[in-house]
């Protein structure tokens, strides 16, 4: 995977990483910390439906760590694929449990579905409309905000506004994708899916920009 790189410095704001996860993992510039992960990795079918170009990881030995480094302003966008596994488990975390996103899972007797969730401390914002699995949802999250909450969008709509309590400023420490890097984390907080797409801002997308990411990908959402 050699991802589309744009050197970040103090002028510049915009994309500095977007990882298509279609080959290899490495950083072509060298400008951003490669894309790490514990375990092995397999490729599978991406939103787009082509295949050997979306990250599986299983939840249990396979996922991404320390994946890019320190901005005042952060923003993530990447499609994600959950699988079956009645429990929580984290698409995001900062600083290992100072803010995370992720999904909930709502059992059910037929059909596991997903709440999706912002947690920070003792602080968790819950959106109450479940999204299936099987299918390829749109996650676009940001951090850094000293005046304003996080913001997390879901295929191109913002479910609502979390608590005020919310604010991370400045961004001092780095952030992981598929689950904490922590050891000690049992299996309840692993991801198991798919992942595709992941694209790093230094500077927070209008709404326009977040659902032009995700009507790109809505041909293939749906995993067969």
């Amino acid at each position: 995977m050699f991802p589309h790189v744009v050197i970040p410095d103090s002028t510049y704001k915009g994309q500095v990483a977007w990882f298509t996860l279609d080959s290899g993992l490495s950083d072509e510039l060298g400008q951003v910390e490669d894309l790490r992960f514990l375990g092995s990795l397999e490729t599978g079918r991406d939103h787009h439906m082509t295949d050997s170009s979306a990250l599986i990881l299983d939840g249990i030995e396979d996922y991404l760590t320390l994946f890019l480094g320190r901005y005042d302003s952060l923003a993530i966008s990447m499609w994600f694929l959950p699988l079956p596994n009645y429990r929580r488990a984290f698409l995001f975390d900062y600083g290992i449990g100072q803010f995370s996103a992720g999904i909930d899972a709502v059992t059910s007797a037929t059909m596991p579905r997903f709440n999706i969730f912002m947690k920070q401390d003792t602080s968790e914002f819950v959106w109450n409309n479940p999204i299936d699995y099987f299918f390829w949802h749109h996650l676009y999250i940001e951090i850094g905000d000293t005046i304003n909450t996080p913001r997390m969008y879901i295929d191109g709509y913002q479910p609502g506004s979390a608590d005020t309590t919310m604010r991370i400023h400045p961004l001092t420490d780095l952030f992981y994708l598929g689950r904490p890097y922590n050891s000690d984390i049992i299996d309840t907080l692993l991801f198991r899916g798919y992942v595709d797409e992941i694209r790093i801002f230094n500077v927070f997308l209008p709404d326009s920009q977040i659902q032009n990411l995700f009507w790109d990908g809505i041909p293939g959402r749906r995993f067969r």
